[in-house]
């Protein structure tokens, strides 16, 4: 969960600057342009969180075999 969070936030500051350039460019935008711009970046959040993920996993093994090489 430590490494979630800051995450998330800049996840939320990434869609909040999105929507505030999309209000200053195009005042009379439509709601539904800003529930497009949310969903692009939750996946790419979903896709970033899934990546650093995989990328801890991949860490943990390689230091894991690594110990285990050592150890044996």
């Amino acid at each position: 969960m430590a490494y979630l969070l800051p995450r998330a936030i800049l996840v939320l500051i990434a869609w909040a600057l999105t929507c505030g350039l999309i209000r200053k460019f195009w005042p009379d935008a439509d709601p539904v342009i800003f529930c497009v711009a949310g969903a692009s970046w939750a996946g790419a959040g979903i896709a970033y969180f899934a990546y650093l993920r995989r990328l801890k996993r991949d860490i943990d093994d390689l230091s894991r075999r690594r110990y285990i090489h050592s150890a044996g």
